[in-house]
């Protein structure tokens, strides 16, 4: 979750929603009790072999990492491999457009990534073909050390051929929460967050003072396939919380970790982006203490998380896909940095890499927001899917062609188990309390055969029993899905508060023209 500035950054209304802020009130009074305290059937781990994979490796980890890297070329019998060096990145660009790949598999050495690195990685991923979205969906692998990385890829192999089980329990540790006692340590059965994983694992939430994940507590997350982590979060820990020395020693389940703390990606260097002097601070955190590396350490089959000031909803969004669409965990990753490009407008935001000691970027809270959660990566083979669909999409949608030019595009509200799905992480016009955030209706449709490009889209209403509800076209990008266009649409709504607006209730319908 984002960190203030020391001027604050006017970054109040951005805090109020992230991590820790949820965790204050939430726990306190949200958390009820839901059968299925036990765990499920275990998770439905397998990988996705469809469409062309590719494995890059550093020159540095092409040298470190050859088992690992041989081991990973073995689960991805028909992969390419390519080899780049960290100053020509851009070289990789025609090999990809020759390949067209639908996965990338990237080897890095812990020095070598950093938010820079995942930033560039990002923009040349929506360069492989013309549309402005992102073209290939990347996982990440490093580690202390080249046992660990070996370590590591071999656990994916384990999971993947039945060797070892992901339980069918959700675990979500809300992290410190500032109301309670110092030393509480709370754990029970439910989760308010993301409730829609009722339908699919037993849930439990934990949420706990600011001394309360003793090393006593190292075993709070055994026994659970899917994790997620919250709270403050530095190179070295959650703030308050589980810190990088305890994460290598807890007793985890194989499983798959989503973290919304900031920073937790972090492997080596980071950049301290305010300071009293008003400059980028460079840093480095060590191996020993990463929280990162660390976890990859553990039990960690993968892990998204972020390598600079994070955001707490996006990585419930994440869960969220992942509950109605089943798919990887690269496209979660990948429809996460689409969300990005959708909430700039329809285009990646500009993202200037940092530089020890230049003037801290002046970024409005909607930047910090943007950038941020652009700053997540999956360390992990981006083609493992961890679960089958087990829930209904946000919205029933039908497509009318009212002409040979013009289509109608009817959303309707169907799912209200979903939660973060339904919040804009990076814009508060439209919300009555500007400390909170606007809802969206983000909308993915399949173009007739014969559409290429698209001239216009328009909001032609939006209502919900009856109530016309305050909106803004926010952004569209048209993707290219094989032969087909894909249209992605982000509409923002009127919100009246937390997660609360006239458009949530079952039936809310988005009507959309669009033209070409």
């Amino acid at each position: 979750m984002v960190m203030q500035s020391h001027k604050r950054q006017a970054l109040i209304w951005t805090l109020s929603l992230a991590g820790i802020a949820v965790s204050s009130f939430v726990v306190l009074f949200a958390c009820q009790p839901f059968a299925f305290s036990k765990p499920r059937q275990p998770l439905s781990v397998r990988l996705d072999s469809s469409g062309p994979y590719v494995i890059l490796a550093t020159t540095a980890a092409d040298r470190d990492y050859q088992q690992a890297i041989q081991k990973a070329e073995a689960l991805h019998p028909h992969v390419t491999r390519l080899k780049f060096s960290l100053e020509d990145l851009e070289s990789l660009r025609e090999s990809l457009r020759t390949i067209q790949p639908r996965y990338a598999l990237i080897f890095i050495k812990p020095d070598e990534l950093d938010v820079n690195f995942a930033w560039k990685w990002l923009a040349l991923t929506t360069r492989i073909d013309d549309d402005p979205l992102v073209d290939v969906s990347s996982g990440f692998i490093t580690g202390a050390n080249p046992d660990a990385v070996t370590s590591f890829v071999e656990r994916t192999a384990k999971a993947v051929n039945g060797e070892s089980i992901l339980p069918g329990k959700l675990i979500d540790n809300f992290g410190p929460n500032p109301q309670a006692p110092r030393n509480q340590f709370l754990q029970q059965a439910g989760c308010f967050m993301i409730p829609v994983f009722q339908e699919r694992t037993a849930l439990a939430t934990i949420s706990h003072g600011a001394d309360g994940f003793t090393d006593s507590r190292l075993d709070a997350l055994q026994g659970a396939g899917l994790i997620h982590l919250g709270g403050h979060g530095d190179p070295d820990g959650v703030i308050d919380g589980l810190q990088g020395q305890q994460a290598k020693q807890l007793k985890l389940s194989p499983s798959a970790i989503f973290n919304g703390a900031c920073y937790t990606g972090v492997t080596g260097r980071w950049f301290k982006q305010w300071t009293p002097q008003g400059k980028v601070e460079s840093k480095t955190v060590s191996a020993e203490k990463s929280f990162c590396l660390n976890l990859l350490d553990n039990s960690t089959i993968a892990y998204l998380a972020a390598l600079h000031p994070d955001h707490g909803i996006p990585v419930y969004q994440e869960m969220e896909y992942l509950a109605y669409t089943g798919r990887s965990l690269g496209d979660v990753m990948r429809h996460t940095h689409n969300g990005v490009i959708l909430g700039n407008g329809g285009r990646l935001p500009e993202l200037e890499p940092f530089v020890d000691q230049m003037p801290s970027p002046k970024w409005t809270p909607s930047d910090v927001m943007l950038k941020g959660t652009a700053a997540r990566i999956l360390f992990g083979d981006p083609a493992l899917i961890v679960s089958e669909a087990f829930t209904k999409p946000p919205f029933e949608i039908t497509t009318t062609r009212s002409s040979a030019d013009q289509l109608q595009i009817s959303a309707v509200l169907s799912n209200l188990q979903l939660k973060s799905e339904f919040t804009d992480t990076y814009h508060a016009d439209l919300a009555s309390n500007k400390q909170l955030f606007n809802d969206r209706a983000l909308i993915v449709v399949d173009l007739p055969e014969d559409w290429q490009n698209i001239g216009s889209v328009e909001v032609t209403e939006i209502r919900a029993a009856g109530q016309d509800i305050p909106n803004r076209l926010l952004g569209y990008a048209v993707e290219t899905a094989g032969q087909r266009q894909r249209l992605h649409i982000q509409v923002d709504l009127s919100t009246t508060g937390y997660m609360q607006s006239p458009f949530r209730q079952k039936g809310a319908t988005v009507v959309l023209t669009v033209g070409r």
